[in-house]
Order: C-alpha cells, then sequence, then structure tokens
C-alpha cells in the first residue's frame, strides 16, 4: 500500500487526488504561492471518465487571482467544448458565453424568481419538520437521512413533478457531476435516462398546452410560458435548464446540508448561539460555505493571451479557478482554518461564483438549510459527532463533501 499522499510532496498534477480530495485545503495552501500553476489535469462536470480525455489546466488558486478572473468573461470563456462533444447532456448557462448567456438568464429569471423562491419557505420548514421527526438520540447518517432526499424533493417540489421521483434525483445528480464511481456505460445510461424524463415531462405539457388544456403548476411550466421581448426558450433549453438545476442544485445542496452538519456538531458553542439566536443562521451558512463549501473549481478557457501572477497563459489554455482555495487565502481570509460565526467577511465567499455567473439556485440553497437548521434548532439541544467514523467523497474535486456524517441529534 503506497503512502498516502501529503501536501509537501504534492504538485498541479495531484490535485484530483483521493486524498486531495477527502480534505483539499492543506494542500491549495501548499500550493497557493507557486499559483498559477500549469499541469492541473481532471474532467469537467458532464464528461464521461473513460469515454472522454481530462483536460490539462492552470490551477488558480490565490483569491485575487481567481477573482479577476471570475469577472473577466471577455477573457475566460465558459464555453466547454469537450462536454459539449461528450455524450452527457449540455448544461443551461454554466457553459454560455455572452450574449447568449445574458438573453437566457433573462428569460430563466422570469421563471424562477426570488418571489417563487420565497414562497416554498413554509413548504420547506413543512418537510423539514416531516423528515426530523423520529430522529432524536440515536446515531443517524446525516447524508442518507437528510442530505440526500431533501434537496431532491425540494426540486421535484419546485419543477412541478411527482414527489416519488425525487429518489431517481440523487443517483441522476452524482453520476452526472462525477461524485459516483462508475463504469462509462454506467454513467451513459444515467445521463440518458435523466434526459429521456425531461423529455417526456416537457413533451407531456407542450401537448396539454397545444390542446388547450390547462398545465399542472410547477417550474417547467412558467420556463415554457417565459417570455422577454418577443423571444421564449424552446423546448430543449427548458429541458436543459431542468438538468442544470437537478445536477446542480440536487447534488450541491445534499453536500452543503452535510458540511453544515459537520460544522454545527464540531462546533457546539456555534450551535448554541443559532439556538438561542436565529438571525445568525445566514452567518453560519456564510461562513460553512467559506470553510467548506461543496463546489471546488469550474474550469474557463482563455481566449487570448494574458498574464497572471507572472505566468503567461496562451489563448486556448484550460484555466481552473479553484473558488475553494480562494476562500482560504489569508490575505483575505485570516486564519482560515478557523471556524468563525463572527467573521466579517463570510459572505464574501467565492462558493457561489462572481459576476455574470453567480449562482442563479444560490437563493434556493439558502433557503433550503435554513428551513432545515431552523428545524434541527427547534427540536434538538445538542448535536454530537456520533461513534463511527465520517467518510469523504473523494470521487471528484469537482465537490467537498462526505458521503457519511453520523451525528446525534440530542431531543
Amino acid at each position: 500500500m503506497s503512502a498516502p499522499l501529503t501536501p509537501d510532496r504534492a504538485g498541479p498534477e495531484h490535485l484530483a487526488h483521493p486524498d486531495v480530495i477527502a480534505d483539499p485545503y492543506p494542500f491549495y495552501d501548499a500550493l497557493r504561492p507557486r499559483s498559477p500553476l500549469p499541469g492541473y489535469i481532471d474532467y469537467p462536470p458532464g464528461t464521461v471518465p473513460g469515454e472522454d480525455e481530462p483536460v490539462r489546466a492552470w490551477a488558480l488558486l490565490k483569491h485575487a487571482d481567481v477573482l479577476a478572473a471570475a469577472k473577466d468573461h471577455r477573457t475566460f470563456s465558459s464555453q466547454d467544448p469537450l462536454q459539449e462533444g461528450s455524450a452527457a447532456p449540455t448544461l443551461m448557462l454554466v457553459n454560455h458565453d455572452e450574449p447568449e448567456h445574458g438573453k437566457l438568464r433573462k428569460i430563466v429569471s422570469k421563471a424562477f424568481t426570488p418571489k417563487r423562491v420565497r414562497e416554498l419557505g413554509p413548504w420547506c420548514d413543512a418537510l423539514a419538520a416531516e423528515m426530523l421527526g423520529g430522529l432524536g438520540d440515536r446515531e443517524i447518517d446525516v447524508m442518507g437521512e437528510i442530505a440526500a432526499d431533501f434537496p431532491a424533493r425540494v426540486m421535484v417540489h419546485l419543477l412541478g413533478l411527482p414527489d416519488a421521483d425525487a429518489r431517481r434525483f440523487k443517483g441522476w445528480a452524482n453520476a452526472f457531476m462525477l461524485s459516483s464511481d462508475l463504469r462509462p456505460e454506467e454513467r451513459n445510461r444515467s445521463n440518458q435516462e435523466l434526459v429521456a424524463y425531461f423529455v417526456e415531462k416537457v413533451a407531456d405539457r407542450a401537448a396539454l398546452a397545444a390542446a388547450g388544456a390547462t398545465l399542472p403548476p410547477g417550474l417547467i411550466t412558467a420556463l415554457m410560458s417565459a417570455e422577454v421581448d418577443g423571444e421564449t426558450l424552446s423546448a430543449d433549453e427548458v429541458i436543459r435548464f431542468c438538468l442544470t438545476l437537478v445536477v446542480a442544485g440536487s447534488e450541491t445542496t445534499m453536500y452543503f446540508i452535510g458540511n453544515v452538519l459537520v460544522a454545527l456538531a464540531e462546533h457546539p458553542m456555534v450551535y448554541a448561539r443559532v439556538r438561542a439566536d436565529r438571525s445568525v443562521v445566514q452567518r453560519l451558512l456564510d461562513e460553512t460555505l467559506r470553510w467548506s463549501g461543496p463546489p471546488q473549481r469550474l474550469f474557463r478557457i482563455a481566449t487570448r493571451e494574458i498574464e497572471i501572477g507572472g505566468a503567461r497563459i496562451a489563448a486556448g489554455d484550460w484555466v481552473a479557478l479553484f473558488f475553494a482555495a480562494a476562500n482560504y487565502d489569508p490575505a483575505v481570509f485570516p486564519e482560515p482554518r478557523t471556524f468563525l460565526l463572527d467573521r466579517k467577511n463570510s459572505a464574501d465567499h467565492l462558493t457561489y461564483g462572481i459576476g455574470i455567473h453567480y449562482c442563479l439556485g444560490a437563493p434556493l440553497a439558502n433557503l433550503e438549510l435554513t428551513s432545515l437548521v431552523n428545524g434541527i434548532a427547534d427540536r434538538f439541544r445538542s448535536i454530537e459527532p456520533g461513534v463511527q467514523p465520517r467518510r469523504s467523497q473523494t470521487a471528484s474535486l469537482l465537490q467537498h463533501g462526505y458521503t457519511a456524517v453520523p451525528v446525534v441529534l440530542r431531543s
């Protein structure tokens, strides 16, 4: 058996190593002083390892560099020819550049509105109460009993789909986002099932509309009727946005839930403050997103030659923006490894991105976590780590999180 990889021995070529994926932050700290670094080799989301080739990219790990690149969408394109050429489906907005990105985002925002998200609040509160009932005073695995199901059930409710379909969303999202270790044929089959599911749902609604019938409520229907300046979404675009919500929203929020529970179990004084003062819940979420936010990096492609930190990046080079490494940059976040509920700039984390590609689903994720945290604080006096060990997700650096988070919720 080979010795565990340690930060002092790691280079950018090791960033996709399972030991790094399990706990990337010490490796980011060791590599950050030399950033930008060439030679990071990994897969974009939506590709099929074993069938598609990985990309070789520059790794940006300093906050200033990541921030500047994320804001400069003209120099750093989000278009992903590898993902577009893969057998996996392409996503909406994530891989679009201007001006198409702006046009599509305006139309989508007509349906996926802040009001629609806010109105989910009471329903999410009730779902949290339902799922938390009976979980107290025994060791539970947060990932298996709460985190995997809660965001999937929220998503199907938001889209206007049957609650029973939620159980399929988790597997589809894990396969697409590379968090499941699957054979290429298994990953392709899962992706095909996901696309076929939404093709059917959109086609069913289109048939109802053609017949003059009333369409079922939900975001799918709203997306089909959204219009800006006479522009609407095609059926394919509606399908692709639904895919984006499922694979990004369900999976990322699942890991976010687990990471919040880890933060609370490891910091009992923080949980005591949350119980006593719910106005600090958003601070808890912001600091968790900085301290252990699930999204770790996104790929971009340079459209022109540019110098960053003394390195010359050529037009056509792949660049990986490590948002999670930026969140640990001590030049911006002092004592980055320490979880500080009163950190003054926690909300400046880059986990949701910045600029034109700021995560459209961020308000929904925050709403879901607020409902869950409040539901837990209403019912349980403490959260304690379980006897069984936590298990880290080690399949893909795209997301940081756990496959098992044992805790005891004390009534």
